[in-house]
């Protein structure tokens, strides 16, 4: 297995066969796992061959049973995601991670991120999960599908994002409500660690803050919960021809 990447469960490797078969070498599947019926057709359809085990193990991830194992996604230069061209009347949305350590959280956001139509994502080198096994398995292959840049230093990333024409809106518990922003240009989407936030310096370099309103007790959501809400509320008030509530 020298030089792939372990792709844990059964959603992410359906949705590696299914969008980017060529990266996937081969599965490894536990002999009695049932109800694997259309993910054994559609290996044996790419022409994947599987490996039958009695155990499947993969120390620390939970699987269910299945690994599939690819051909390393590679992350992609800053520059790349910045010169995203607008596609069928939506301007560019970007993802970047403020700190956010935990990969189950990042997972579940660029799980988000690839649902709703988003080009890409940032990552920093430093205080920041990374793409792997968690990341993937959490947000069910979509990290393998969604293009992610990692880059060093958080804030001069968003500084080349400005000067490229993007505005750059941060996630944080004071600010303006998702509806009354502008979205329809190039934006960036700045979301922070949960129980911490955004960082000063981050917030400085925001152009916009943006807080979800909350009508109940609960102090804050989720990180991944409030990314995926402006996600959706971004790509709703700039879709084009296609009904949305």
């Amino acid at each position: 297995m020298s030089g792939l990447t372990p792709v844990p469960g059964p959603q992410a490797a359906m949705a590696l066969l299914k969008h980017a078969p060529e990266r996937v070498q081969r599965l490894q599947m536990k002999k009695d796992g049932a109800g694997r019926e259309a993910l054994v057709a559609l290996a044996e359809q790419q022409g994947v061959s599987i490996q039958w085990s009695k155990r499947v193990e993969l120390e620390g991830v939970v699987h269910q049973g299945v690994i599939a194992w690819v051909v390393p996604a590679e992350y992609r230069p800053w520059a790349e995601l910045l010169a995203t061209p607008p596609m069928a009347g939506r301007a560019p949305l970007l993802f970047a991670a403020d700190q956010i350590t935990d990969p189950r959280n990042l997972g579940a956001i660029l799980r988000s991120a690839e649902a709703l139509g988003l080009n890409g994502a940032l990552l920093t080198r430093s205080r920041c999960a990374r793409l792997g096994p968690t990341v993937t398995k959490t947000s069910a292959g979509a990290s393998e599908l969604l293009p992610v840049a990692l880059e060093a230093n958080l804030a001069r990333s968003l500084r080349e994002a400005r000067e490229a024409g993007f505005q750059v809106i941060g996630a944080d518990m004071t600010g303006e409500a998702p509806t009354r922003l502008d979205w329809s240009g190039p934006t960036v989407i700045v979301v922070g660690a949960e129980g911490h936030g955004l960082r000063r310096l981050t917030r400085d370099l925001c152009d916009q803050i943006v807080a979800i309103p909350q009508l109940g007790e609960t102090e804050s959501l989720n990180a991944s919960v409030a990314a995926s809400i402006l996600f959706y509320e971004a790509r709703r008030a700039t879709l084009s021809g296609v009904e949305a509530p």
